[in-house]
């Protein structure tokens, strides 16, 4: 027992600690034994109660003058530049634990230090509770959403997968909301996170074009022996469209459907970049990447990249021409916009309809029609088990209970059914309810505000966009790469409205007359 816990040692008290040794130590051998016994396939039961321990340990820690904050910061970017720059299926693999991934190494030690930061500085819990604040539905929505993530392993027909599932959603899903909140506090940080983002995704589209030209991942053949997994075989092998014979480039991520994905998702940042107030070099640089980007989603051959795309210059343009009005009231670009807006909508919707080019980029040239039918043969089956059951099967069964194969497989390519399967009708409100609500956040925030705005706070824009496009993204896309890409824009969102709003507060209190 060490200080503060240490208490005077008097009557009875003395003898707890010795009389505890004893039944403790018999235990520690029967734990053992049987840890030996059955090792390495019950690894994960008996690590059970340790990481509860060192729970209970954590939250019994005293309070510290300083918190581990900066070490957390290094982890949490060091995170999204393995997300990205590093294939997630080439890890360690030992019989028994799962695979130690650089994502869990870096994740998992991010969340213990978003735990220790929580039980032991009270400057950091007032920090993140003030950005919480700004918006309490958002803390409460995600809250009540975990809880049922949690409630609903009770449900599961294999709890041992649905506990990884459950632990891998709070690593990756809520500890880097809440570390987002807290990093983007500091005014600069969003800046250099979206620039960061930036140049991984040229490096990547880097990669993909290397990748088109060879027709194969650059890595196959050349991965050392203690990363080389069996379950990633069918991943390293190329991927080719059945109707089509093209070759699909894919890049760091499982499938070519997560990198027009992610490039979708960082197509409005390239559109702020080139249409904001920045100095010439950076917007003549995002000029030069969109056609990149629109090179590599191409060579995807996946749709929803495209998609994804078209929202993104539908929804900024309009946003765009809309701020610029109120900005610059006697300037005529910005009611030009508006007002032609609703023509411009129309007129680029219809080239997606009668321009064959762009026709086989956004709703494909038949190639793509099993897929189609596959969506539509699952939400007719999935439907009927959701309102069976609706609460949910628990976490990582929506593919099981669907029962849906594609060759050996389980599969399942709409998310809202996913979610809806997994974590019941109440889950897929929260989880759609809050993006929605975040993406809504972030636009009337922006839209709102009187025109002198914090530069950073213009990263509102894309950032609303780029959930906007996740949205949509996620009825024909199930898969969870990007993920973590989305918890960490909404804690962006978090702290950009959080220094709005002090900056704001501030400004009223200045304009107050003294006395």
């Amino acid at each position: 027992m060490i200080k503060p816990y240490a208490a005077p040692a008097w009557g009875w008290r003395r003898w707890i600690m010795p009389t505890a040794m004893i039944p403790l130590a018999f235990f520690c051998l029967v734990y053992g034994f049987f840890y030996a016994l059955t090792t390495p396939y019950l690894v994960m039961l008996f690590l059970a109660p340790l990481l509860v321990m060192a729970l209970i340990v954590i939250w019994a820690l005293p309070d510290l003058q300083r918190a581990p904050t900066a070490t957390m910061q290094r982890l949490h970017m060091a995170f999204f530049v393995c997300l990205i720059l590093w294939p997630n299926y080439l890890a360690i693999a030992l019989p028994g634990l799962p695979w130690i991934t650089l994502l869990r190494l870096t994740g998992i030690p991010m969340t213990l230090l978003l735990m220790i930061s929580l039980s032991t500085s009270k400057a950091f819990r007032r920090d993140l509770g003030d950005v919480l604040n700004v918006a309490p539905a958002v803390w409460k929505m995600l809250a009540v959403f975990v809880a049922i993530q949690f409630l609903t392993i009770a449900l599961s027909k294999d709890t041992s997968a649905s506990v990884q599932k459950f632990i891998v959603a709070q690593t990756n899903w809520t500890a880097i909301f809440l570390v987002s909140c807290y990093v983007f506090i500091r005014p600069g940080s969003v800046t250099r996170y979206i620039a960061a983002l930036w140049i991984m995704a040229m490096i990547i589209c880097g990669i993909g074009l290397w990748e088109g030209a060879i027709q194969k991942v650059l890595w196959q053949g050349h991965i050392p022996s203690f990363l080389k997994i069996a379950d990633a075989e069918g991943i390293l092998q190329g991927s080719y469209r059945t109707a089509s014979g093209m070759y699909r480039v894919k890049t760091t991520f499982t499938t070519s459907l997560g990198l027009a994905e992610y490039l979708a998702l960082m197509t409005p940042f390239l559109l702020h970049y080139a249409f904001g107030n920045y100095r010439l070099i950076v917007r003549l640089a995002a000029i030069a990447s969109l056609p990149i980007f629109f090179r590599v989603i191409d060579s995807t051959d996946a749709r929803l990249g495209m998609v994804g795309m078209l929202i993104s210059v539908l929804l900024y343009v309009g946003i765009w021409g809309l701020l610029r009005w109120r900005r610059l009231k006697a300037d005529l670009v910005g009611p030009a916009i508006v007002l032609a807006y609703p023509a411009f909508f129309v007129l680029l919707v219809s080239a997606t309809f009668f321009i064959r080019r762009i026709e086989i980029l956004v709703w494909g040239d038949g190639s793509q029609q099993s897929s189609n039918d596959a969506r539509a043969d699952q939400i007719s089956s999935g439907l009927p088990k959701i309102l069976a059951n609706p609460i949910g099967y628990g976490p990582g069964q929506g593919s099981s209970t669907l029962g849906y194969f594609s060759g050996d497989f389980a599969t399942i390519d709409n998310y809202y059914l996913l979610i809806a399967l997994e974590y019941g009708v109440i889950g897929f409100i929260l989880y759609y309810g809050l993006i929605l609500y975040m993406g809504w956040l972030a636009a009337q925030k922006i839209l709102l505000q009187e025109k002198d705005v914090d530069s950073e706070a213009q990263y509102l824009v894309p950032l609303s966009i780029s959930l906007g496009v996740f949205f949509v993204i996620k009825s024909v896309f199930s898969q969870q790469d990007n993920h973590p890409l989305i918890y960490l824009m909404m804690g962006m969102i978090m702290a950009l409205v959080y220094r709005q709003t002090k900056a704001s507060g501030s400004k009223t209190a200045a304009a107050k007359p003294t006395g």
